[in-house]
């Protein structure tokens, strides 16, 4: 097998993915808009996220202990994010996507309306936003993937093996390109975003 081929995405997946990333954009623009008009509509969100992260002790950890801790709590919510995609019917993978996406967009107008430029805002989510927010699309779209799949063979619309064929999919995505991105967001979000968030602040 070539090192081409082994990162060449499932082609039953080449059709979710782009549509998934589009969704988390809109959503994104969404969550900022508004959170810029009406932002108590997520204070309750923004305040789960935070005692979140401080009940994992990530808000006082740095260096490999901070990297360890961002890299288990991804590689753990992202998996369960794809394996959603087995509850029928619900799509729930879409909610996670939907969720992240207005969170991250919420905390955007946050930075705004706090006077704080998005400059800042973008130094501090960028370096490891692009391969974290890669990571976190493909696997909410190999969930909905598999919901879809698991919906038809309910249906008794998809072929015989059909669910296994996209749960093979769904673990290929996550070995070779979602663990992969989380790695690399993890360690430049314990050692490099830090560094570029405090020159801007």
């Amino acid at each position: 097998m070539s090192l081409r081929s082994f990162f060449t995405v499932p082609e039953r997946l080449r059709e979710p993915i782009p549509v998934t990333a589009g969704a988390f954009v809109v959503l994104t623009l969404i969550g900022f808009v508004a959170g810029l008009v009406q932002p108590e509509l997520f204070k309750p969100l923004l305040d789960t996220f935070a005692v979140t992260v401080e009940e994992r002790g990530l808000a006082e950890a740095s260096g490999a202990e901070l990297m360890g801790g961002i890299l288990s709590n991804n590689l753990s919510a992202l998996f369960i994010a794809m394996l959603l995609g087995l509850v029928p019917f619900l799509r729930l993978p879409a909610m996670e996507l939907g969720l992240n996406a207005l969170l991250l967009g919420a905390m955007a107008a946050m930075y705004q309306r706090g006077g704080l430029s998005l400059l800042a805002f973008l130094a501090g989510t960028l370096p490891h936003g692009v391969t974290e927010l890669s990571a976190l699309v493909l696997a909410c779209a190999g969930g909905l993937h598999l919901c879809r799949t698991v919906n038809d063979a309910l249906l008794q619309r998809g072929e015989p093996g059909a669910v296994g064929r996209a749960m093979g999919d769904c673990m290929l995505l996550y070995a070779r390109f979602i663990v992969p991105l989380l790695l690399v967001s993890a360690f430049i979000e314990a050692f490099i975003t830090p560094a570029i968030l405090n020159a801007f602040l």
